[in-house]
């Protein structure tokens, strides 16, 4: 991974992560979020789709999982590049 700080890890992470939300292709993005953080963080990411689809709650959405994201990469630094991986291959289509 190229060195990256990490608050910029965890604000692309959670643009990419409440985007793909709003898409039919967010299920990969899940499960990978799952494996990486655990499955506690996929059922949070599936309640973020469903406020998604009911309210225009986009960017208090980005905010809360920016500040989650940067909990888990200052707790666990190895989150970063999971975290990193995924923004990188996720699909994101509008």
């Amino acid at each position: 991974m190229a060195t990256v700080s990490p608050q910029r890890v965890a604000f692309e992470a959670a643009r990419v992560l409440v985007t793909v939300a709003r898409t039919d292709s967010c299920w990969w993005v899940f499960g990978e979020v799952g494996r990486c953080l655990g499955n506690a963080y996929e059922t949070r990411l599936l309640e973020t789709r469903l406020r998604l689809q009911h309210e225009d709650c986009y960017y208090a959405e980005a905010g809360y999982w920016r500040v989650v994201l940067e909990e888990q990469i200052d707790a666990r630094p190895d989150v970063a590049e999971c975290l990193y991986r995924i923004v990188g291959a996720a699909p994101l289509v509008d």
